[in-house]
């Protein structure tokens, strides 16, 4: 009887040891996918902005069909879907703009940034000021570039990735790290997604 069971425990341990195996696999491509993303993501970000591509990672401001200001936010967030972005993360994106292009819709462009919207006070007062901050890094000014610290899973489908940035001084051929950020990503079958980006810290 001995002999018998001996085979089937020394089986269990093989089908234990093989699913272990399969999970940390799984995780190290997870992990890389995850990576790949954030840093995607943050490599075209900060390169239009380098690049001054302002339509690209940004609404811009456009008469209406009605001879009326209004925001084209359509390859913005085109931009967004290309690289990464979950649809209810662009979703909450499109409808953060809605009180601004409410109070635009008041607003002849034929007027605009002539009579009206010449201070940055009426564009905070809009809720149209997105264009004073940049909206995936925080802050007023561009940063060179991102390091991602940390890849933590939560589970096997939401994954927590922590950041920090950095400026690269020329002179000293050197990268000076500071702040944090980060962001949470979701996985969809077999596809990962940045479901959210957090508010920029300094530490």
């Amino acid at each position: 009887m001995k002999q018998i069971v001996k085979p089937i425990w020394i089986l269990i341990l093989l089908i234990g040891f093989s699913s272990n195996l399969k999970a940390s696999d799984n995780i190290t491509d997870d992990s890389i996918k995850v990576t790949q993303i954030v840093n995607g993501f943050y490599d075209w970000y900060l390169t239009s902005i380098k690049e001054k591509k302002y339509s690209d990672f940004k609404p811009k401001f456009v008469e209406s069909k009605t001879g009326m200001t209004t925001l084209d936010y359509s390859k913005y967030l085109d931009n967004l879907k290309i690289h990464g972005f979950s649809d209810s993360l662009i979703n909450k994106e499109r409808q953060s703009y809605s009180y601004c292009i409410g109070n635009l819709g008041k607003v002849k462009y034929s007027d605009f940034q002539k009579t009206t919207f010449t201070d940055l006070d009426e564009y905070e007062q809009a809720n149209c000021d997105f264009g004073n901050y940049y909206r995936w890094t925080g802050g007023q000014e561009p940063i060179d570039g991102i390091r991602i610290i940390d890849v933590k899973f939560i589970s096997t489908d939401k994954a927590y990735v922590t950041i920090d940035y950095f400026e690269f001084n020329s002179d000293e051929n050197k990268k000076y790290y500071w702040g944090k950020n980060g962001l949470t990503l979701i996985k969809i079958d077999s596809d990962w997604f940045i479901d959210k980006i957090d508010s920029w810290k300094n530490d």
